[in-house]
């Protein structure tokens, strides 16, 4: 059987998706309120079933509404791409990249991009700075062509190139009882109350690992504070301390409004990475800035 579904109809579906609420989703689609709802209703007259559930904590995907979503992306990525091989032959080598930054590496992530616009300067680049699960989800729906990360769970379809060390260390503010300390051991934090980044944040992750052991014996105060230059003003206040890329605060550290605590088993060794979906195919110019990302990247390394 087949199902005439516009275009305009999948773009509704996806944004509500998204969003959850008709409001929100009418305001991204620049439409009213009861025009998403005809949108969404004539879909599912169209294909003769619920696409959303409508709940107190807004509209929730059912099964069949998913496969809807999960076709849709694809469809749009494609376009994305013919978008992409269209421009490259009409202009050769002055096609388009939209590229990711996740949060903790937009220190140095813009200069990295600086240095390939300026060697490409008839490339339209296109530059997007969110946290890690919103850029992988971009990547994942064709949003992105490629991002700079840090470390992606293994069981996504991602292709991922290392550039450079990424140092996590914990910091205090000067005041803090233990910024003269020589060595801190790791029992030491369970009394800290220890600021951290949002759920699905790769430094969350990384902190809640290294915190394992000190679990056993007590649950360490963890509070969730949100992007970094917040967690680095709760510190500088003495509010509490936190588990932080080292890159986002070299100046900080530099100029005393924090410290670099001494605690063992620190820093952890990360790694930077360019990274792309494996199904994908890339246009010549995203595998232009992969390629100027693995090479050129870790020269901008704080």
């Amino acid at each position: 059987m087949k199902y005439n579904l516009s275009l305009r109809q999948l773009k509704t579906i996806l944004v509500v998706s998204d969003n959850k609420r008709l409001i929100k989703a009418s305001d991204i689609l620049s439409l009213t309120p009861p025009a998403v709802t005809i949108q969404l209703k004539q879909a599912e007259e169209e294909l003769g079933l619920l696409l959303f559930d409508r709940t107190s904590n807004g509209l929730k995907l059912t099964d069949a509404g998913s496969e809807v979503v999960k076709c849709a992306r694809n469809i749009f990525g494609h376009l994305n791409d013919l978008n992409n091989k269209i421009e490259e032959v009409k202009y050769a080598e002055r096609g388009s990249v939209k590229v990711g930054v996740v949060s903790t590496a937009k220190y140095f992530g813009h200069n990295v991009i600086a240095g390939f616009i300026n060697k490409n300067p008839n490339i339209k680049t296109f530059i997007k700075v969110a946290p890690r699960e919103e850029i992988l989800k971009d990547l994942s729906s064709f949003e992105l062509d490629l991002a700079i990360t840090g470390t992606v769970p293994f069981n996504r379809d991602l292709d991922t190139k290392a550039f450079g060390d990424h140092p996590l260390i914990f910091i205090s503010s000067p005041k803090s009882s233990l910024a003269n300390k020589k060595i801190i051991k790791k029992i030491e934090l369970i009394n800290q109350k220890i600021l951290t980044r949002e759920i699905g944040s790769g430094t969350l992750n990384t902190l809640q690992s290294y915190l394992d052991e000190t679990k056993l014996a007590y649950e360490p105060y963890l509070t969730e504070v949100g992007s970094n230059e917040t967690i680095k003003q709760a510190v500088i206040s003495n509010i509490g301390i936190a588990m932080i890329s080292e890159h986002c605060c070299i100046n900080e550290i530099k100029f005393n409004l924090l410290k670099k605590l001494n605690v063992e088993g620190l820093p952890i060794i990360k790694k930077w990475y360019v990274t792309r979906l494996n199904s994908r195919q890339q246009s010549s110019s995203a595998k232009l800035l992969f390629n100027y990302i693995f090479k050129n990247a870790k020269n901008f390394l704080p």
